[in-house]
């Protein structure tokens, strides 16, 4: 594998896993054991949310891919990242044909999200685009870290569900760089460009909110006080995946930003890898 030369940051080759069996027919309403519901309605969101955000970075990644060049291993990680996605867009939509079976509004929560993304990308050319993907990335990236390190998180949603998230989140984890390097590719160390296009990838948190909500609204689910700090300690506080999409978001946007892979971390995507094809 060539890596010299390259702005690559991602020390292997990305894998594109097409050959995963999945299986929700046993996913209840209420897929995560929690106090309030609404944890169940925001992994539902982050589903839902999965197609409509994928297809949105496959469009931003793909007009720009013919026309890197001279980086061997820059092109392979790119086109490998988009097929990775597609994959996830398609493994998240046979989730969410059950989900909407049993009476979640996929319909409505998509739709959601796919006039946000219009008004948080309006007006910005295609290479812009590059660096709202960079900074969308990050924040699915800390998501990614902050499930896969929680077994708690994974032991209360159900195994099903959870074996897609492994899946995806496994993958996110391994490409969290190439996004990135991509955008580094056109505007290299363009620190101003890289603040104003990241400042448009603050959309993640409102859309996941309104998600819950929508989802609730489905269910007639009056929405408590006593849910909304349930909610809140589970987003921000433990495990707080909210809280590590702020702490990356905050990485990312810093002047000496630079990911990169340690042997721990390929150990652990390695564990992962296993845990994921031994069910």
């Amino acid at each position: 594998m060539d890596t010299l030369g390259t702005l690559s940051q991602t020390p292997f080759d990305l894998i594109v896993r097409k050959d995963i069996a999945w299986d929700f027919s046993e996913v209840p309403v209420h897929f995560v054991e929690h106090s309030t519901p609404l944890v169940s309605y925001l992994w539902a969101t982050i589903s839902a949310g999965a197609t409509p955000i994928e297809s949105f970075f496959i469009r931003a990644l793909l007009p720009t891919l013919e026309t890197i060049s001279g980086d061997p291993k820059l092109e392979r990680d790119v086109k490998a990242m988009i097929a990775q996605e597609a994959q996830h867009s398609a493994s998240h939509r046979k989730l969410n044909d059950h989900l909407k079976a049993i009476g979640y509004d996929i319909d409505g929560i998509q739709a959601h999200f796919k006039r946000i993304l219009d008004r948080a990308t309006d007006g910005l050319s295609p290479l812009d685009m590059l660096g709202v993907v960079s900074a969308g990335e990050h924040g699915l990236y800390s998501i990614a870290h902050i499930y896969l390190a929680s077994a708690t998180l994974r032991r209360q949603i159900h195994p099903q569900v959870d074996r897609l998230f492994l899946y995806h989140f496994l993958e996110e984890a391994e490409h969290g760089a190439v996004s990135h390097d991509q955008y580094r590719y056109f505007f290299g160390n363009d620190y101003a460009h890289r603040l104003r296009t990241a400042f448009r990838a603050r959309f993640v948190f409102s859309m996941l909110n309104e998600g819950i909500e929508l989802a609730a609204r489905g269910f007639n689910h009056r929405i408590t006080f006593k849910d909304r700090c349930s909610l809140f300690y589970y987003k921000w506080i433990k495990p707080g995946p909210f809280r590590g999409m702020v702490t990356r978001l905050l990485a990312y946007i810093s002047p000496w930003y630079k990911l990169g892979f340690s042997h721990e971390d390929l150990d652990k995507m390695k564990k992962w890898n296993e845990e994921l094809y031994a069910r």
